[in-house]
């Protein structure tokens, strides 16, 4: 990991979860970092920030639920979480 990775990864951890700030709106939550899953290399993949419920949870986290599950249960992609996390930024 780069200096400037690292940079990126602890201002997107200061944020908190992506979906608990931009969905639920609940503030200062502990952040864990999620690679947004494309083509390439996860090392450059783009990342939001999720608390580990929203992150690892097994009915409650994208790990758990898969991508589409996610979606459907929360009504946002991670892409819109990534959009909204880069406004702040």
């Amino acid at each position: 990991m780069t200096k400037a990775q690292k940079a990126h990864y602890d201002k997107v951890a200061r944020l908190g979860c992506s979906l608990c700030r931009f969905v639920l709106k609940i503030e200062d939550t502990p952040t864990e970092i999620h690679h947004i899953r494309r083509a390439g290399r996860r090392k450059d993949a783009d990342v939001i920030g999720l608390c580990p419920i929203h992150h690892r949870g097994s009915n409650t986290g994208v790990h758990g639920l898969g991508r589409k599950g996610f979606e459907e249960l929360y009504s946002t992609t991670e892409e819109e979480l990534l959009e909204k996390t880069l406004e702040i930024l």
